[in-house]
């Protein structure tokens, strides 16, 4: 049971630090070619929540801005915090 439980935090922390590299990456493209991305990412919202979650907020705010308005509300939804 102890080797099952480490076995899933080695594998949460894998998972947070390739969304942070993801984050790290989409913060220094241009916004509109991260919201291009992202927009395509549709099937996947939950995702591009997480990586748009590790970003700087200025960074998000741009890429948010430059945004589909029906995809940043989506995506806004999922990183309310409530």
């Amino acid at each position: 049971v102890v080797e099952a439980l480490y076995k899933q935090v080695i594998i949460r922390q894998q998972e947070d630090e390739l969304i942070k590299n993801y984050a790290q990456a989409y913060s220094e493209m241009k916004p509109k070619e991260a919201a291009e991305i992202f927009e395509k990412m549709t099937d996947n919202l939950e995702l591009v929540a997480k990586i748009l979650w590790q970003m700087d907020p200025d960074a998000r705010g741009k890429i948010l801005g430059v945004m589909d308005e029906e995809v940043a509300a989506k995506l806004t939804k999922i990183m309310d915090p409530q």
